[in-house]
């Protein structure tokens, strides 16, 4: 027995979904950026790198490890992100 198939009608329904975890996402990442800039303005402020290149190897790993090539690209933007604009390692 195959599976029912997706309604067009369904497609609308989905959509308006995929829109909710859209925004969803974005929210996380924006809670994310704060907190990484909280963590970046107390390193500094001690006198340490705005960045830690540690760390973020340990934040792509699964990333890469979940969805391979592409997750690495995920986890190097999210990290970009959260960096701030004109941010470099240190």
């Amino acid at each position: 027995m195959q599976p029912e198939s997706t309604a067009p009608a369904d497609v609308p329904a989905l959509r308006a979904e995929l829109n909710l975890v859209d925004a969803e996402i974005r929210a996380l990442v924006e809670r994310r950026r704060e907190l990484s800039r909280e963590i970046q303005s107390i390193r500094q402020a001690s006198g340490g790198p705005r960045t830690d290149l540690t760390r973020e190897m340990r934040v792509i790993s699964p990333y890469t490890e979940a969805y391979g090539r592409q997750g690495t690209a995920i986890a190097m933007a999210l990290l970009e992100i959260c960096r701030g604009a004109g941010a470099s390692a240190q």
